[in-house]
Parts: structure tokens; sequence; C-alpha cells
């Protein structure tokens, strides 16, 4: 199993750009003189305006800074009103939101694996937990749109119940069965290629004061809508034909957005 276990840690995106452009400077054109006589302007009058043209024509390079993150977080108030009257299609709600004690929740880990168990999120939590700054978008979301949200999740990493479980050579896909009987697959690889964690609390706060429910599947550069929630099993499986990655036969599989929150000109 040593080949499925990825250091999970929060991280911060950041960039920098550096700007560069030339800018254009104008000048009102002073009235050419003429020679009286025939309206021409004079040689001195065609001379002082090529000298302007080529005046306007040359600026000073100008240089600037541009910076973004994603370290915000998204109260849970905010969460509430996105998520909580979204769709069942958004975030892969289930259709009921009753809520018992979250760490009391059983998970089962079942299919190629030596060691299939079904334990509590506390006992699992207790074994390995991670908490890290994840976002949460809606696939159609689209610029400046409201179905996204960044916030500082808490839960089991996949990675660690693979190990529990000692998953079999071989092994490629992961389905994740929701209490409604609501099924998700996808390759093994690309879960724990993109830090998947069952949350059990969002900010601080169990599911319900945010998202909804009793746990969720969190990932990183993935749709809201392959975030599964109230897990009762995950079967670890080898098949012939694994699932395609998530949103790989979309245009646009994700849609993070984009704001400008401060700008300054010296």
């Amino acid at each position: 199993m040593q080949d499925y276990k990825r250091n999970i840690l929060a991280g911060t995106m950041a960039a920098s750009l550096v700007l560069g452009g030339a800018g254009t400077a104008f000048a009102e054109e002073p009235a050419q003189e003429t020679d009286g006589t025939t309206g021409a302007a004079t040689p001195a009058a065609v001379e002082s305006a090529a000298a302007s043209a080529s005046a306007a024509a040359e600026a000073d390079a100008a240089e600037g800074a541009f910076a973004y993150d994603q370290t915000t977080i998204t109260p849970n108030s905010i969460i509430r009103d996105v998520f909580q009257r979204a769709t069942a299609a958004l975030c892969n709600a289930t259709d009921d939101f009753a809520v018992s004690n979250p760490l009391e929740w059983k998970i089962a880990v079942s299919g190629d694996v030596d060691q299939a168990f079904t334990a509590a999120v506390d006992d699992l939590a207790s074994e390995s937990s991670v908490k890290q700054v994840m976002t949460c978008t809606c696939g159609g979301n689209p610029a400046d749109g409201a179905a996204i949200i960044t916030a500082d999740v808490k839960g089991i990493p996949v990675s660690y119940l693979l190990d529990r479980a000692e998953a079999r050579s071989g092994v490629n896909t992961l389905t994740f069965v929701s209490s409604d009987g609501t099924e998700l697959a996808m390759p093994l690889g690309y879960v724990v290629g993109r830090h998947g964690v069952i949350s059990y609390e969002i900010n601080d706060e169990d599911l319900s004061a945010s998202v909804g429910g009793n746990n969720q599947l969190w990932m990183t550069r993935t749709p809201a809508n392959y975030f599964i929630r109230d897990i009762v099993e995950i079967r670890i499986t080898s098949e012939a034909n694994p699932p395609a990655n998530p949103g790989e036969e979309m245009d646009f599989p994700n849609s993070p957005n984009v704001g400008i929150l401060k700008a300054e000109i010296d």
C-alpha cells in the first residue's frame, strides 16, 4: 500500500505576474504656420509637426504587479445559504439532510482488500485526520457566480482508509455509496491525487451548520457535483474498465470565481 500514501497538507495558492507595457503620450497639436499665400505649411511647421509625432510615440515602459490567493474563508452562514438551498445535483447532496452525530456515523470499507472493516468516524478521525483549506465550486459556476466556497475542511484522508484496509495490488476504482443509495465511482488515483478526504467538520463546525449532512467527500480541482454526501460505504476494486476522471468529457468542468477585492495605483 505504499503506492497509495499521499501527504495531504493544506496549501495556499499564490502567484504573481509582472505586467509590462508602453503608454502613449498625446499633446494638443499647435496650429501650423502657413506661408500666407498658398496656405501650405512652412518648412519649419512641417519639421515641428514631425517632431511632435515622434515624441507622441515614445513613453516610458510601465511595470506593475498582480497577485491572487484562495485563502479567504467563506463563513458557514453563507455556505448554508448557497448550498443547502441548492438542488441535489450540487455537491451531490442526498435528499434527506437529517443529521445524527457525525462522529458516530459508521463507514464500511470493502472490496479487493485484505482487511475490510466498518468503523465510526470518531474512531477513524482519532487515528488519522487532516485539516486543510479547500474550495468547493459548482462545475457550471459562471464568472462572478455565487456557487463557490472556500472552507477550512477537517476530515479523514481517503489514502488512510486504503492503507487501513490493506488494498490489494492493482486496485484502480473507488465507489462511494451514500445513505440514500447513490453510488459514485471514480478512479482511485484521481481521488488520492486530489487529496480526497471524508469531511465531518467545516470551519470548526459539524457539516449541518454549512453544507448539510453528516459527512462529505471533498477533493481539490474537482466540480462540486462529485462531492458525494452521507457516505456509508467505500468499495475498493480492480476494474477492467475503470471510470473516467470527473469532468473529463465536459468543456468546462470547473469555473472558479475571480474578483478584484482591492487595487492600488502608486
